[in-house]
């Protein structure tokens, strides 16, 4: 566990947030010290003198659809009711039949919406999640496009223009639906499957957003908005509710009750009984090149099985750790053919790569199948050499890189699929290991991705085959998010390694593995 101890929503005003920071642990039991119940009781006001303007937080979606009906009704009188299109499928024929409005279930897009030009809005669904319209993404209505006139007499809106809070969100999806020409987020109707069996619904996936639940606001930030207390019903609730805004003067209260903040005691015993976690163990590499900063010469080897490049080549870029290695050894490149494209090259460094399709001679059933590949980095200022070929060694998934200045050590990543038996597979690395030593450049370090978990229990055969050459083993801990050690790190010489572990990472179910080492 990491506890943070700075402060963002309410850096302008410490006597706010030190409050808050009371109000999150606060147990039932505990009473509201003076000094806090005094602070909160400046904020509540009488519900009638709320500003309209501000967000309304309440407890439950019942509170938010009443203040949203209220609201809408009481600020824009020329609202229209943009009614959901409801669908059954005839079982004979397979055609949709339209049907009157279906009262829909909470989880439904809504049956009407009440639009109307300067209407606060909240986007419903995942429209595109990396132009950041996901669900709880907000905006206002700033345009109204009607269809064609019905036959009875009624015109129909085809499509809802909005000008979004995150004026970054939508720049990709407004290419998409082309609405007119200014510079909105164009809205259509999206089509889904209804909880009643058997209808389909087409609606704007939206709805009025002038107050929501605390649930909904966890993570956002604000500058006032008014929170009612009144149907508070579980811990957290209240502090969730309380704490989106900047300041305490930005806060308004509403059916202030004191017994109705409070947190959870099993959460608080469980954060206790956490192990509190370190710079040091999150980011290892970073914090060993902060201490070794101005010392000797040293080797920085990184090995990661990526998963795919073409999936993951931006999450290598952005990994601060990767971008200190001076070799990133890459298995599971997922790259096909013998030329590699400039997409997959990273700024400052040489590339070396081997696919899979180039790497079996005996077995091209292996050949064939997707996936696999290895690729060396090699920071440019490194003169290095690579080896992708030996006499003797085939049906290997390797690259070999012999680096000659500033430092001198011979490196190879090897990648062994996991349906790859080890009857197959060792004859090839024993033969690797051989042309290795006999290239008598030291040290030599072997890493990848072996698919032999050396932290279950029985026998060890990729290991003991090291073992026998005279490598060393550096990594104990679990490279996987299934807790197994399938990336290895063998090196020759270990009295020249003086840090090696694992490091984190997001986007693969390996974890990527390093080693340091004084040369």
């Amino acid at each position: 566990m990491v506890n943070l101890t700075q402060i963002m929503r309410q850096k302008d005003d410490l006597v706010f947030a030190e409050l808050l920071n009371r109000l999150r642990v606060k147990t039932k039991t505990d009473a509201l010290r003076d000094e806090d119940r005094a602070l909160l009781t400046q904020s509540v006001i009488d519900v009638k003198d709320s500003p309209l303007d501000a967000l309304h937080i309440f407890a439950t979606n019942k509170e938010v659809d009443e203040h949203n009906r209220k609201t809408v009704a009481a600020l824009h009188a020329d609202f229209v009711n943009v009614k959901a299109q409801d669908y059954t499928k005839d079982p004979t024929t397979g055609e949709m039949i339209k049907k009157g409005g279906f009262t829909g279930m909470k989880r439904d897009l809504p049956d009407c919406i009440q639009a109307a030009h300067g209407v606060h809005i909240m986007i419903l669904r995942n429209l595109d999640v990396e132009d950041g319209l996901v669900n709880g993404t907000f905006g206002t209505i700033a345009n109204i496009v009607p269809g064609q006139r019905q036959q009875d007499g009624k015109t129909t809106v085809t499509m809802i223009g909005l000008q979004l809070d995150n004026p970054i969100a939508g720049q990709r999806f407004r290419k998409k639906i082309q609405g007119q020409s200014d510079n909105l987020v164009y809205i259509e109707r999206t089509e889904e499957n209804m909880t009643k069996k058997g209808a389909v619904r087409r609606q704007f996936p939206m709805k009025l957003a002038f107050a929501c639940t605390a649930h909904k606001v966890q993570g956002m930030t604000m500058e006032s908005a008014v929170v009612s207390l009144k149907r508070v019903f579980e811990p957290g609730m209240s502090y969730v509710a309380l704490s989106r805004t900047t300041s305490l003067r930005g806060l308004n209260i509403t059916d202030f009750e004191e017994k109705k903040i409070y947190a959870d005691p099993e959460i608080t015993a469980a954060m206790e009984n956490m192990n509190q976690a370190s710079f040091e163990c999150a980011r290892p590499l970073l914090q060993h090149v902060k201490l070794a900063e101005g010392t000797a010469q040293n080797l920085k080897i990184i090995h990661h099985n990526a998963q795919g490049l073409p999936s993951h080549i931006e999450d290598l870029k952005c990994h601060h750790e990767l971008a200190l290695a001076d070799v990133l050894c890459i298995t599971e490149t997922h790259l096909s053919g013998s030329f590699v494209s400039p997409t997959f090259h990273l700024e400052g460094y040489n590339m070396f790569a081997r696919s899979r399709q180039v790497s079996y001679t005996n077995f091209p059933d292996m050949a064939t199948k997707d996936g696999g590949g290895v690729a060396v980095y090699c920071k440019s200022h490194i003169q290095a050499e690579a080896r992708r070929y030996f006499q003797n060694v085939t049906d290997l998934e390797f690259v070999v890189v012999k680096l000659e200045a500033p430092v001198r050590a011979v490196i190879a990543a090897v990648y062994r699929p996991p349906h790859f038996c080890l009857k197959k597979f060792l004859p090839n690395l024993e033969s690797l290991l051989d042309s290795l030593d006999m290239m008598n450049h030291q040290p030599v370090i072997v890493c990848g991705d072996f698919n032999e978990d050396l932290l279950c229990k029985g026998k060890k055969a990729i290991q003991e085959l090291f073992q026998s050459k005279g490598y060393t083993q550096l990594i104990t801990a679990a490279t996987t998010e299934n807790r197994t050690l399938l990336d290895h790190i063998y090196v020759s010489q270990p009295h020249t390694c003086v840090q090696s572990g694992v490091l984190q990472t997001y986007y693969s179910y390996h974890s990527p593995v390093y080693c340091v080492l004084t040369l």
